[in-house]
C-alpha cells in the first residue's frame, strides 16, 4: 500500500511521469482496438486467398494426376493385350491342372513380367486365373515376392469375383482399382493400391477371357502432387485423396489413411472444396480449417504484440525523457522558490536555453532581484528601527552588563577551554567545548524555532557528556538522514525523553544500556524514534505518562507515594515539551509510548511533513 500512495504521489507531482502514463494507456488502447481489427480482417482475408489458391492449385494438380494415372492405365493396357505375357500365362496355367513341368513354365511368366518396362510409379504385377494367382513379379522384394501371399486369399478372390463372378449380360469392366491389401508386407510403410486388367493378348475378347493382370502401385505416388496443396508448417489446410465411398486413400498424416473423411472435412468450421480423379472414381480434396487458421493467426499476433509492447515501451520512455528535458526550468523553478520560501533571496536559475519556459526563467531571475532591491529597503528602515529602540533599553543593558549570565558563562569555558589545549588535555578541552555548545544553545532566547539538525546535534553532544560521566552504563547511536536536517522544529524538544531513559530507564546498571534515535519517512509524516533497553515502566508510571500524552486531565499526577513523586518528576518535562509540539505541529502531530518492564521504552513521534518538503 505504501509503495502505491508513493507511485500515486509521484504521477500526480511530476507532469512528464503522467503525461507519458496518459500516452501509454492511451497508445496500448488503440493497439489493442487496431490489432483486434486487423486480426479480423485478416483472417477474413486469408480464409478467402486461401480458398482462391487452394481452388486454383487443385486444377493443376487435378490435372497432373489424370495424367499419370492415364499413363498407368494406359501401360496396363499394352500388358493386358501383351501375346507373350498371355501366352506363357495359358502355358503356366496348363501346367497347373496338370502338374507337370510347373516352375520353368511359371518362372517364364515371371521373366515375362520382369523383363517389361514398368513406369516409376508400378511397384509389382502379377497374373492371376479363375482359381488364383499363377505368378507375381514384385520390384519391392525381387529374391522372393510376397505381396500375393496366403494371408491375401479374401482380397485375391474379392478381385476374381468382380471379374469372373458377373453375369454374362453385365458390363465386363476393362479395369478396376482396389485398395487391398492396402499394405505392403515386406514393407510396413508403403500403403499400395491395385490395378486390375482382363489379360486376353489380343486373342480373345475380354468377357471371354480366363486371366487378370494386377498392377500395384504405391500411395505415395501422389505425395508429389498433394505437396502443391500442403503448406509446410500450415495445420489449417490439409490435402487428401479420398474413394468413391468416403474413405481416405492417401493422406499426410498416416493415421487418417483408412478412415472415414468426414472426420476431417464435416465440421462446422471447415471449407471443403473436392475435384473428381478420372478413370477411378476418386476425389481430390482440401480442407480449410478455420478454427485452426485463427489459432495461427493468434500465434502471430502474438509475437507481434511482444514487438509492439516493446515498440511502445521504448516510445514512451522516449517521450518521458524528452519531456523530462523540456520541464528542466521548472524543477529549477520549484527548488528556486522553495529557497526563497526559506528565507534565501539569492537563489537565481541558470539559463540554458532559450525556448517560452527558459524565458519564464528570466523573468523570475528578475523577479528575484527587485525583491532582493526592496529587501535591503526594508531592513535599512528596521536598521533605523532596532537603533532607536536599542538606545531606549541602552540603560537597562548596563545595569545587566554587571551581573553573571550565560555569554559569561558560556565565555569562561572558552577560555578554561584554551587552558586545556594549551596543556595537552584535548580530551578535557573537547568536553569543555561540548558544555559550552549545550550551554549556548540552550540559553539562546532569540528564538524556539531550530532546524531538525540543530537539535540532533545538540542532543549528540549532550549523550557523549552523559556517557563520559557515566562510562559503561550506556551507550547510543543515533541514525537520522541528513535530506530531513533543515525540517524547522522546537528547541530542545527531545532532551526530556532522553534524559528519562538515563536517569530512570538504567537505573542501577552498571553497564549494557543503549540509546537509539532514528528517523524515517512514514507517508506524508516523519517518523521519529527514541527507544532504550532499559528497565521499562511499571503499570502505574506507564499509565501515567500514557495520561500526560492523551492529554488526560482525569488522571493526576499528584500522588502521596514516593513512586509517584518520581512519576511528577518525569511527567512535568514530558508534559511540558508535548504541549508545545502540540502547539508548535496542530493536530496532525501525535506521539506514542511503548514500554515493557525489564525490556525498556520506546516513544514514537510522527511530525508532519512542512508544506515545502511535500511539494518536493
Amino acid at each position: 500500500m505504501n509503495l502505491i500512495k508513493k507511485l500515486k504521489y509521484y504521477f500526480a507531482i511530476h507532469f512528464a511521469a503522467s503525461f507519458s502514463l496518459v500516452l501509454a494507456v492511451a497508445l496500448l488502447i488503440v493497439t489493442i482496438l487496431q490489432q483486434t481489427y486487423l486480426k479480423r480482417e485478416y483472417l477474413h482475408y486469408l480464409l478467402e486467398q486461401s480458398f482462391e489458391t487452394e481452388n486454383a492449385a487443385l486444377e493443376s494438380v487435378q490435372k497432373n494426376l489424370n495424367a499419370a494415372i492415364r499413363e498407368m492405365i494406359y501401360q496396363g493396357g499394352k500388358m493386358a493385350v501383351d501375346e507373350d505375357i498371355y501366352d506363357r500365362a495359358v502355358d503356366a496355367d496348363a501346367a497347373l491342372e496338370e502338374e507337370k513341368d510347373i516352375n520353368n513354365l511359371t518362372l517364364n511368366l515371371y521373366r515375362s513380367l520382369q523383363s517389361y518396362g514398368y513406369e516409376s510409379t508400378i511397384k509389382a504385377a502379377a497374373v492371376f486365373r479363375r482359381e488364383g494367382l499363377i505368378t507375381q513379379y514384385d520390384k519391392m522384394k525381387t529374391s522372393e515376392a510376397i505381396l500375393w501371399n496366403d494371408g491375401t486369399g479374401e482380397d485375391q478372390q474379392m478381385i476374381l469375383d468382380s471379374f469372373f463372378g458377373r453375369n454374362h449380360d453385365e458390363t465386363f469392366p476393362r479395369f478396376r482399382v482396389f485398395l487391398s491389401p492396402g499394405i505392403h508386407p515386406a514393407h510396413k510403410d508403403c500403403g499400395v493400391f491395385h490395378i486390375a486388367y482382363p489379360l486376353t493378348g489380343g486373342k480373345v475378347s475380354i468377357w471371354k477371357t480366363d486371366y487378370l493382370l494386377v498392377l500395384t502401385s504405391e500411395t505415395n505416388m501422389f505425395q508429389e502432387y498433394l505437396k502443391t496443396i500442403d503448406m509446410p508448417g500450415v495445420e489449417y489446410i490439409q490435402g487428401y485423396i479420398a474413394d468413391q465411398n468416403g474413405n481416405i486413400v492417401y493422406h499426410s498424416n498416416s493415421d487418417l489413411i483408412g478412415t472415414q473423411e468426414s472426420l476431417i472435412s464435416g465440421e462446422s468450421s471447415v471449407t471443403h472444396i473436392a475435384r473428381e480423379i478420372r478413370y477411378f472414381g476418386w476425389t481430390l480434396n482440401v480442407v480449410i480449417d478455420k478454427e485452426k487458421m485463427e489459432e495461427h493467426i493468434d500465434v502471430i499476433y502474438g509475437r507481434s504484440s511482444v514487438v509492439y509492447g516493446l515498440l511502445l515501451i521504448f516510445g514512451v520512455a522516449v517521450i518521458f525523457i524528452w519531456f523530462r528535458k523540456l520541464l528542466h526550468p521548472v524543477r529549477q523553478l520549484s527548488r528556486s522558490m522553495k529557497h526563497v520560501e526559506q528565507g534565501d533571496y539569492h537563489s537565481k536559475i541558470d539559463i540554458e536555453g532559450s525556448h517560452e519556459i527558459w524565458q519564464i526563467a528570466e523573468e523570475y531571475n528578475r523577479m528575484i532581484e527587485a525583491i532582493q532591491q526592496k529587501n535591503l529597503e526594508i531592513r535599512r528602515q528596521h536598521q533605523e528601527t532596532l537603533l532607536s529602540i536599542e538606545e531606549k533599553h541602552q540603560a537597562e543593558r548596563e545595569a545587566l552588563e554587571s551581573q553573571i549570565n550565560a555569554h559569561f558563562i558560556c565565555n569562561t569555558l572558552g577560555s578554561i577551554n584554551y587552558e586545556a589545549m594549551e596543556e595537552g588535555n584535548y580530551k578535557v578541552s573537547i568536553l569543555l567545548k561540548k558544555l559550552s555548545n549545550i550551554l549556548r544553545y540552550t540559553f539562546d532566547q532569540k528564538s524556539q524555532d531550530v532546524f531538525i539538525c540543530q537539535e540532533i546535534a545538540w542532543i549528540d553532544q549532550y549523550l557523549y557528556l552523559q556517557k563520559y560521566r557515566l562510562e559503561t552504563v550506556f551507550d547510543y547511536e543515533i541514525l537520522f538522514p541528513d535530506i530531513y536536517g533543515q525540517w524547522p522544529c522546537c528547541r530542545l524538544m527531545f532532551q526530556p525523553f532522553v534524559e528519562n531513559s538515563i536517569l530512570h530507564g538504567f537505573e542501577g546498571r552498571k553497564q549494557g544500556g543503549m540509546i537509539r534515535i532514528s528517523g524515517k519517512l512514514e507517508g506524508e509524516l516523519l517518523k521519529i524514534v527514541i527507544e532504550d533497553n532499559g528497565c521499562g515502566m511499571d503499570a502505574e508510571t506507564e499509565l501515567a505518562i500514557q495520561a500526560i500524552l492523551a492529554e488526560h486531565e482525569s488522571l493526576s499526577l499528584d500522588r502521596k507515594d514516593s513512586g509517584v513523586k518520581s512519576q511528577k518528576r518525569q511527567g512535568i518535562g514530558i508534559r511540558n515539551v508535548v504541549t508545545r509540539m502540540r502547539m508548535y505541529y496542530g493536530s496532525r502531530f501525535e506521539i506514542s509510548l511503548e514500554t515493557q518492564e525489564g525490556k525498556g521504552t520506546k516513544f514514537i513521534f510522527l511530525i508532519p511533513i512542512p508544506e515545502t518538503e511535500e511539494e518536493e
